[in-house]
């Protein structure tokens, strides 16, 4: 049996909630009696994830159709869960976009749709979140960078690796900054992940080559990371800020 935490009388959003990493998140935390807004651009997949989650917790999920790249909309995503819930009391960012184009080849719109979602959605995201958060004195965020932003990327370009870089460093900074107004801030490392981003960039024989260069000798499922998270928010990682989290199943061993 797998430990599950008490996030009863807490709120927060879940960006990227619509599937993968995002989607497990949002699933555990509603198992564990958060209150959530579900923030995705997928209008139907977030429809799903919210059906999913209705009935495990005391409270019904908020969905929130929403581009975090939008300054607009993620405006929009602040303001509806302060005024559903009352307060945000954590902040997943689980967004992000991933492109395989070669480094001579990438096209700057290439490279400004992916930094526009992984690092300025990103920071627009947590920049808005921790004003609310600061208002209310306190909260608990995680931002989902990758094994990426540790050494390289195994799948995506090297914009892909450059933007989960930045989100560790805009995440230690945060944490620095705002450790002393109640506010933890920590970055979670994932490694390889069955999830649509991998299924729609590799091939069933490019996914067996990526688990070879693995320890454990396969992928890893979103459930198992969104424990990792739910412990992240949790009570129990109180002493926990500005950490990069890593599970990758011993990638960076090889």
């Amino acid at each position: 049996m797998h430990t599950r935490y008490d996030f009863s009388n807490r709120w927060g959003i879940v960006t990227g909630a619509a599937s993968g990493i995002g989607k497990a998140t949002a699933l555990l935390l509603a198992a564990s009696q958060a209150g959530l807004a579900l923030v995705d651009r997928d209008a139907s997949g977030l429809a799903a994830v919210v059906r999913a989650c209705e009935g495990k917790g005391t409270t019904a999920p908020l969905a929130i159709e929403a581009d975090v790249s939008r300054r607009s909309d993620v405006q929009h995503m602040v303001a509806a869960t302060g005024e559903r819930f009352g307060r945000i009391d954590f902040l997943v960012t689980s967004a992000g976009v991933l492109f395989r184009t070669p480094f001579t080849e990438i096209p700057m719109a290439e490279w400004d749709a992916l930094m526009d979602t992984n690092v300025r959605g990103l920071f627009m995201c947590n920049q808005l979140v921790v004003r609310a958060m600061l208002e209310q004195g306190g909260g608990t965020i995680v931002n989902v960078a990758s094994v990426a932003g540790r050494s390289i990327s195994l799948i995506g370009g090297v914009h892909y690796c450059a933007s989960k870089h930045a989100v560790i460093g805009i995440t230690r900074h945060m944490a620095r900054e705002l450790c002393t107004r109640g506010i933890r801030a920590n970055a979670f490392c994932p490694g390889a992940t069955h999830t649509p981003m991998i299924h729609d960039n590799m091939d069933a024989e490019a996914i067996k080559g990526l688990e070879k260069r693995i320890a454990l000798g396969r992928l890893a499922e979103p459930e198992e990371h969104a424990r990792v998270i739910a412990f992240m928010l949790s009570d129990a990682a109180s002493y926990l800020n500005g950490a990069c989290l890593d599970a990758n199943g011993g990638s960076v061993m090889l």
